[in-house]
């Protein structure tokens, strides 16, 4: 068994020394100038929106909770005030991934 029959694709000339690399694969080594830029603005508009999302519904919570004046309605309200964020956070990841496929240079 030689080298190359682990690695079928480690003497493909069409790719580049850094694709031959055992790199992840949401990472391509071979993406241009433009795709990188949409890659990083991509990331930290997801991260600062996940904040801000986090930060808004936090204080939203809060307030909703102390305009609340009984308490089992508090109770009652405080599975659907926990379990709803990451729901309203998956829908804003899939949204900007699906902008930034729309506007990316690769569609």
């Amino acid at each position: 068994m030689s080298s190359t029959d682990s690695a079928p694709d480690a003497g493909s000339p069409s790719k580049s020394v850094f694709a031959r690399l055992a790199v992840p694969h949401s990472f391509n080594p071979d993406m241009g100038p433009a795709e990188a830029l949409l890659a990083v603005v991509g990331t930290l508009v997801r991260i600062f929106g996940a904040c801000i999302l986090f930060a808004l519904w936090g204080g939203f919570s809060a307030w909703a909770w102390s305009a609340i004046g009984s308490h089992f309605w508090r109770m009652a309200a405080a599975a659907p005030l926990v379990l709803v964020f990451p729901a309203a956070l998956a829908a804003f990841m899939m949204t900007v991934t699906a902008v930034g496929r729309r506007i990316g240079p690769g569609r």
